[in-house]
């Protein structure tokens, strides 16, 4: 597969919201960075982690029926992948029970 057809393929993931892999997310940032030469990572916004994160973790089907604000849906999120993935997270709820 060519340069192009992967970036396309991965644009049409991200349209139809297919699940979009670790590499593809990191490879089209790079691949589109302007400064070839830095060293450094390209960096990724507070959304964009927030959005691959859950996507990743909890699958790209998950959503919250509630009308809630951003920040009342990200702590929705983040006990529901502590809950899924955290052994600490799991005995410190058996302890306050």
């Amino acid at each position: 597969m060519s340069k192009e057809e992967k970036i396309q393929e991965y644009e049409r993931k991200k349209l139809i919201g297919d699940g979009v892999t670790l590499t593809e997310f990191m490879d089209e940032r790079y691949e589109n960075r302007e400064d070839k030469n830095n060293i450094y990572g390209v960096g990724v916004s507070d959304a964009e982690f927030r959005a691959f994160i859950i996507n990743y973790l909890l699958g790209e089907d998950w959503f919250v029926v509630d009308p809630l604000g951003q920040t009342q849906v990200n702590e929705i999120a983040l006990y529901q992948i502590l809950e899924k993935y955290s052994k600490r997270y799991r005995k410190e709820c058996k302890r306050r029970k």
